[in-house]
């Protein structure tokens, strides 16, 4: 198989040629004639290891199904998302791979490219209703699913009851990933009458940890933390640990320091939706579209089931960085 050629993730803008494969036998990887895909990212790879988990998976179903690529990042700018997407679609690709977690907001330049005869295949965060007929397929985690598993674990290892207070920490609390896994954590804490408090972190690990810590030293009453995106968890602990506050965590996404807090008992468990999968099956799904005409399907990348410490030593292979974590 041919290397995945490598993009300039500090960039805006990468692109990877098609593999200089002629396909397979069945035309996969070179029957369409415009294999050209716009791969957007909505935080950027180059400083965040889950979206560049994404890039990866995507660098590889690219080379596989010999399309050409181009990576750019909104660098978590809602508008510039907007102005990626128009400007992509005046290239006149054959697909669009974009996450939605603006949603409405990227809905209109969405169906712009479809109505200008460009597939559009979502990832991460799905596109909302209003987009149906505009979007095919989502490659991402259930989130609502997920949350709830998460609830009913960190309710059992918390032993939580009613009145307690629970943490959801997450970088932009409005978006549907936030709201989906808040509320999918909150059905489960319901049940023992546990009430979840949301905190905007943003992206930024430097802002995250000071969120986190001012809100901790503000709420030493705080029974349980559900980090619900990447960025917090990864910065919880050293959060607590500059509060003087030490209460147990199950949260989402995975990096080094969610593995090393499980490992050392100071993280019961994580949601791991897959990044990889999620760029990489996208992508695949792209190639598989444009050569044969097959319709993207849904796909949950999660699974359902929490990485603890019965199975985090999976997540640790040195030839998987960058892949599992």
């Amino acid at each position: 198989m041919a290397g995945v050629a490598t993009l300039a993730l500090a960039g805006c803008t990468a692109t990877s040629n098609a593999s200089s494969t002629t396909g397979l036998a069945d035309k996969f990887g070179s029957r369409a004639e415009n294999r050209s895909v716009y791969f957007l990212t909505y935080y950027n790879p180059a400083g965040d290891a889950f979206w560049a988990q994404i890039l990866k998976g995507a660098e590889d179903a690219s080379t596989l199904g010999g399309l050409q690529l181009t990576h750019q990042t909104a660098d978590a700018d809602p508008d510039k998302m907007v102005d990626l997407v128009a400007t992509a679609t005046a290239s006149k690709p054959a697909v669009i791979v974009m996450p939605f977690n603006e949603g409405e907001k990227w809905v209109k330049v969405a169906c712009d490219a479809s109505k200008a005869g460009i597939k559009v295949v979502a990832y991460n965060v799905p596109a909302p209703e209003s987009a149906a007929d505009c979007v095919s397929g989502f490659v991402g985690q259930d989130f609502f699913e997920v949350g709830t598993l998460v609830g009913e674990r960190l309710a059992a290892e918390a032993k939580l009851g009613a009145g307690d207070k629970v943490l959801f920490p997450a970088e932009e609390p409005e978006q549907n990933y936030a709201i989906q896994r808040g509320g999918g954590v909150q059905k489960a804490l319901d049940k023992v009458g546990a009430k979840g408090e949301y905190l905007r972190t943003s992206a930024s690990d430097e802002e995250a940890l000071n969120s986190l810590t001012s809100w901790l030293i503000a709420n030493k009453d705080v029974k349980a933390v559900a980090p619900l995106g990447g960025t917090p968890h990864r910065n919880i602990l050293a959060a607590m640990e500059a509060a003087g506050v030490k209460v147990p965590i199950v949260g989402f996404d995975t990096s080094p320091q969610v593995i090393d807090g499980i490992k050392a008992g100071d993280i019961i468990a994580t949601a791991d939706q897959q990044g990889f999968v999620q760029g990489f099956q996208s992508l695949m799904q792209s190639a598989l579209a444009i050569d044969f005409g097959l319709a993207p399907a849904n796909i949950n990348s999660g699974g359902v089931s929490l990485i603890d410490k019965t199975n985090v030593e999976n997540l640790e292979a040195p030839d998987l960085q960058g892949v599992r974590w």
